[in-house]
């Protein structure tokens, strides 16, 4: 077979357009490439989507990978159409014994959408607080949590027959620096590793596992050079040969700050293969140029035996074996299938932290709602729309931001008993800050719209974690709030140590 078929396999490119257009054209019927990514951007309804995915699999000579990060909570790419999944630490915080079964009927809608790949479930251990990426997206900060409900999660979804690409391996939880923009760099002996960062990866090796992606992190105690996506002693030495993993192994996009600005597309290229990585996905910018780049110089680096060609081939060989069992399209599956479930487990994941002056519940007609202005703390977060509380609470709501004039807001809430003050990943000093500074603390319930690392710069006396700022999870909190449900949620995250 053409080598060139054959590099194009190992290749997963992200693109724009909701519908098969001239890129995907190019991508698939010129460069052959093996899989392509979806974002939000792709996906506008359950219709348009299968329509899309049927034309991309009509078009392949090799059936394609059809991937997208489909997390939960604030990391979804099909947002309407099909159940809704809940966050990493919201499930946690709730029903853990319900993960695999939610897990699994949101997976069987999404190989009925046409998609074999999800780029989940997150298997970092979120033991620093100030982490700008990961945060609510990990299931706890304790890796014997971690590693039994990431296992829950993924056998869900490969329960559905979809390949479940674990991340960020061999742990993204203990870096404040976010990878979409620089590199970061996890300073721990390799016993500190083992103990933490690696046990959810080891333990879904262990049970079966059959796709990872790789962190653009530096571990030093690994290689002091090269980031784990471009690491053979990390990718060979590391997870193939000591931890014994056998499947898939995928990159994070390699135009991430933390890849494309410290390495040519060459060594991005040749290090990343050799390491022993089978898909290279690239997103970024997504443009047609960028991309038949990519694939010429990954041809040109082949014939010139820069990339041994056996490299080639044992990637080759083990992508066309998985992708002889992906799954076909149903279009007449029953979507929304598990909704009333999705909604039990909103409900049983919303914590109440603390409520020293009982303000809870409250009376709507005396209750004021801010509400911060949402916008993305991260490249991953994919939100289509702006929504707010009072979409779901008959009170008045202020929406506010950087430029609100606190002053006014102050004046403004002198007219209500009780205020609820919601938040988004606070940060020192930030307005969020500032607007909850000038507020009666004592009448002034916070609600953490994703972080539950709020608290660390608030220090609120009435506190509650949502997780994520969804339609589903903001119909929950209205309901907690009136006091039509029982708040049961309990974090997985040691609070205690933030007061």
């Amino acid at each position: 077979m053409d080598i060139k078929l054959k590099i194009a396999q190992m290749l997963m490119f992200a693109f724009h357009g909701q519908e098969y257009n001239e890129q995907l054209k190019f991508l698939i019927e010129e460069l052959k490439i093996g899989g392509v990514v979806h974002f939000g951007r792709n996906i506008d309804n359950v219709s348009q989507v299968i329509n899309l995915n049927e034309d991309i699999i009509k078009n392949s000579s090799i059936k394609p990978f059809i991937a997208l990060d489909q997390e939960g909570g604030a990391v979804l790419r099909v947002m309407h159409g099909i159940t809704s999944l809940p966050g990493a630490m919201a499930l946690a915080s709730g029903d853990i014994d319900k993960i695999e079964e939610i897990c699994y009927y949101v997976g069987l809608e999404l190989a009925a959408l046409g998609f074999n790949i999800n780029l989940a479930p997150v298997g970092d251990v979120n033991n620093n607080p100030y982490n700008p990426v990961i945060n609510s997206r990990s299931y706890s900060d304790d890796p014997a949590i971690v590693a039994n409900l990431a296992m829950k999660a993924f056998k869900g979804f490969n329960k559905a027959n979809l390949i479940t690409t674990m991340k960020h391996f061999l742990g993204h939880g203990d870096t404040n620096v976010d990878s979409h923009i620089g590199l970061p760099c996890v300073n721990k002996s390799k016993k500190e590793l083992e103990e933490l960062e690696l046990v959810p990866f080891r333990n879904a090796i262990e049970n079966g596992i059959n796709g990872i992606m790789t962190s653009h992190i530096l571990y030093p105690a690994y290689d002091e050079k090269f980031p784990a996506t471009l690491s053979k002693n990390i990718i060979t030495e590391l997870l193939k040969n000591e931890l014994g993993f056998k499947g898939l192994i995928m990159t994070d996009s390699l135009t991430m700050g933390a890849i494309w600005t410290n390495f040519s597309l060459e060594e991005i290229l040749v290090n990343s293969v050799c390491a022993g990585v089978d898909i290279l996905t690239f997103c970024g910018k997504a443009s047609m140029d960028e991309q038949k780049l990519i694939f010429d110089t990954f041809v040109h680096l082949v014939e010139n035996n820069k990339i041994p060609i056996t490299r080639i081939e044992e990637s080759y060989n083990k992508i066309i074996r998985y992708k002889q069992s992906l799954p076909h399209i149903n279009k007449l599956y029953p979507f929304m299938l598990k909704q009333d479930l999705a909604k039990l487990l909103q409900e049983k994941s919303i914590c109440l932290i603390k409520d020293k002056n009982r303000l809870i519940p409250i009376c709507e007609n005396d209750t004021l709602i801010l509400f911060p202005k949402i916008k993305i703390v991260t490249l991953v977060d994919d939100l289509n729309k702006q929504i707010s509380l009072k979409d779901y609470l008959d009170c008045e709501e202020i929406i506010y931001d950087v430029d609100t004039n606190i002053d006014n807001i102050v004046d403004c809430v002198k007219s209500y008993s009780k205020v609820v003050l919601c938040t988004y990943n606070v940060k020192l000093d930030d307005y969020q800050n500032r607007l909850y500074r000038s507020l009666d603390k004592g009448k002034t319930i916070v609600v953490a719209l994703r972080s539950p690392y709020d608290y660390l710069y608030l220090k609120p006396s009435s506190y509650i974690l949502l997780f994520e700022a969804t339609k589903l999870s903001l119909q929950t909190l209205a309901k907690a709030l009136r006091g039509k449900i029982k708040i049961t949620g309990k974090v997985k995250i040691k609070m205690e140590e933030y007061g």
